[in-house]
């Protein structure tokens, strides 16, 4: 199977032959999930990578009181997971749910160890994902810290503009730190400035 939004998505980072392509897609599996299906449930072992096609993904930790907090949203042509459970085969502690209709490539742990051993090129974009991951959760990091609730609030609308329509208000309010009270609040201020 090759699909042509995906092979144009790692070419984005890395020069790949086709047949490190074909073997890229023998490595995964495809998968669709209806809105609100789980993908990985906490405590699941040796949770997948996730490369999301199309849709959305939201990854939560939930506390001793069940509250959910919202760790990230992937939209389309994101890969996401726990990766302490993926590289490191431990307990997931995340729940990853599908918040529309969704289409995935999973990659597991051991597909993932073959992918880069066979073809170094996929070390390499996987390098460049990782530093990514890394660098957006550093800057997610400073605007938690110091950051006002409006400012987090706009800096989210301006880089994920789709998500406000597709996302209950509740999931939204916890990725950014704040009560869904104070969010509708803040967001009828914001209307009114208008």
């Amino acid at each position: 199977m090759v699909l042509d939004d995906v092979i144009d998505n790692l070419r984005q980072y890395v020069s790949l032959s086709q047949e490190e392509i074909k073997y890229f897609f023998e490595s995964v599996t495809v998968c669709r999930f209806r809105k609100n299906k789980v993908l990985v449930e906490r405590g699941q072992l040796n949770s997948p990578f996730i490369f999301i096609r199309k849709g959305c993904l939201m990854t939560f930790f939930t506390d001793e009181k069940d509250f959910k907090h919202v760790i990230q949203f992937g939209m389309d042509k994101w890969w996401t997971g726990d990766l302490n459970s993926f590289m490191n085969g431990e307990p997931s502690i995340y729940t990853i749910k599908a918040m529309a209709d969704t289409e995935v490539l999973m990659l597991e742990k051991k597909s993932f160890e073959q992918l880069c051993q066979r073809h170094h090129a996929f070390e390499g974009y996987f390098r460049v994902l990782f530093q990514n991951s890394l660098v957006s959760h550093q800057k997610r990091i400073i605007r938690n810290i110091s950051f006002t609730a409006e400012e987090k609030y706009l800096t989210f609308a301006k880089n994920h503009p789709k998500l406000e329509l597709l996302i209950p208000q509740k999931y939204i309010a916890s990725y950014l730190g704040i009560t869904p009270e104070f969010l509708s609040m803040l967001r009828r201020k914001l209307a009114k400035r208008k």
